[in-house]
């Protein structure tokens, strides 16, 4: 039987998995329940990242037809995700553990931030996108830029990537949501598999609590694809902001102490 530990991160995992299908933000569920276990910092995000990829490639695979004609765009933007993703997840492991501690409570506040923004974020991108809202054959040399600038921070931590990468598409004209969520899922799938090959390959994972993380968000991701338009997106918002803020504020207060 699982210990009272292992019961959270199954718990986490499970509820990260709804998360991610209904507002995304399972992250800020999963890196405290784990650090909570009593992993290190650096070791509860390689292992987050590890265990919440399981559910990437199916959504990927569920937008499978709108990446159709799309080749121009993948394979730059796709190029750029799978380098930052791994420069990120090398920068997370070479730098001492310590500099990961120190900067986890503010991209808790940033990725809190961002997902409280979302709404706003992704309006005004729309209004200063270009006014014909064209899309250009391949993609702009600054939208090339910004991506591999999120892939690196999606390797390092991760959390709100998606939305960095829906404001961007967003500004380079993409106006077809369905087409920016597919491109969003696939360029998230190849930062993290970048990452995630990464981790594995340097022994930097917890399987362990890896192994409970999964077993709970199979399920979740399950239920959360068939319920999730039953959920609010707003009140998950409200939850995961909540957690973010509590969190930073505690890691906040622990560096102070």
């Amino acid at each position: 039987m699982p210990d009272s530990t292992e019961w959270i991160v199954l718990a986490a995992g499970f509820l990260a998995a709804v998360m991610n299908s209904v507002a995304g933000g399972g992250t800020m569920l999963t890196f405290p329940a784990l650090m909570a276990a009593g992993l290190p910092g650096y070791l509860a995000n390689t292992t987050s990242t590890v265990a919440l990829f399981v559910g990437m490639p199916g959504s990927v695979w569920a937008f499978r037809k709108k990446l159709v004609g799309m080749k121009a765009w993948i394979i730059p933007l796709g190029i750029v995700s799978l380098l930052g993703g791994l420069a990120g997840g090398w920068l997370l492991l070479a730098l001492p553990p310590g500099v990961f501690d120190r900067v986890v409570p503010w991209l808790l506040l940033l990725a809190t931030a961002l997902f409280l923004l979302n709404g706003p974020l992704r309006r005004w991108a729309n209004r200063h996108a270009p006014a014909d809202a064209g899309l250009d054959p391949t993609p702009r040399p600054w939208g090339i830029a910004f991506q591999a600038g999120v892939g690196i921070y999606g390797g390092y931590f991760g959390a709100g990537i998606g939305i960095m990468m829906l404001a961007g598409l967003s500004l380079l004209g993409m106006r077809d949501v369905h087409r920016m969520n597919a491109l969003k899922s696939l360029l998230g799938l190849l930062c993290n598999v970048a990452a995630v090959v990464y981790f594995i390959a340097c022994d930097a994972v917890d399987w362990r609590l890896a192994g409970w993380l999964i077993a709970g968000s199979i399920p979740g991701y399950f239920l959360g694809s068939h319920y999730s338009q039953r959920i609010p997106a707003t009140v998950v918002r409200v939850i995961v902001a909540a957690i973010g803020l509590s969190i930073a504020a505690h890691l906040f207060w622990h560096q102070l102490a």
